[in-house]
């Protein structure tokens, strides 16, 4: 990777981060799903791009948050089957198999 690639990666990967806290810490109490989609945090993650994907699932690794709203708007792909569908460890689980057999994690 070049230098000006691995400087917009980190910058991309530091927003990131700024943003995550930021969302995780305004929605901990939120139960809604489109309260927390909705957060100003949360939409700026989205308006990050297809570079923030690997960074989202990496996090939904880690930690199964309510990321697959930002990651259906940014890879325009939903692989949640129905019936997994507000599940959250088979939804991340879904995702991440996703990630997997793309090589962005």
């Amino acid at each position: 990777m070049s230098p000006v690639k691995t400087r917009e990666a980190s910058a991309v990967a530091s927003q990131f981060q700024t943003l995550a806290a930021q969302w995780k810490a305004g929605t901990a109490l939120v139960s809604s799903t489109k309260a927390m989609v909705a957060h100003p945090a949360y939409q700026a993650i989205i308006a990050l791009g297809p570079p923030v994907v690997p960074l989202l699932l990496r996090d939904l690794e880690r930690e199964p948050v309510h990321w697959f709203e930002a990651l259906k708007a940014i890879t325009g792909e939903d692989p949640v089957p129905p019936e997994a569908w507000g599940k959250v460890p088979a939804m991340a689980a879904a995702w991440l198999a996703w990630g997997r057999q793309r090589g962005l994690i």
